[in-house]
């Protein structure tokens, strides 16, 4: 048996952004504010859905099968910066 783990960081999804869409913020301030934060991700962007699913797609394939008790990070380096 197998049992891995993926810790995504933030995620850039309708649904993380709406909370911000009752803030008061005008768009200029949001896309500031959003601007700063990839900044500070070494990739320069926000994850997307789709780079997370790549990880669980590869997580769920034989080529992981000798992989167990591991969580995989996945946050365009931002714990390493």
């Amino acid at each position: 048996m197998s049992v891995n783990a993926i810790a995504p960081g933030g995620i850039a999804t309708p649904g993380t952004a709406a909370p911000l869409a009752g803030s008061g913020m005008t768009q200029e301030e949001l896309d500031a504010m959003m601007a700063g934060f990839a900044a500070r991700i070494p990739m320069g962007r926000m994850r997307e859905p789709d780079d997370i699913g790549k990880v669980a797609a590869f997580l769920a394939s034989s080529a992981s099968d000798y992989m167990t008790g591991e969580v995989v990070v996945v946050d365009g380096g931002m714990l390493l910066s």
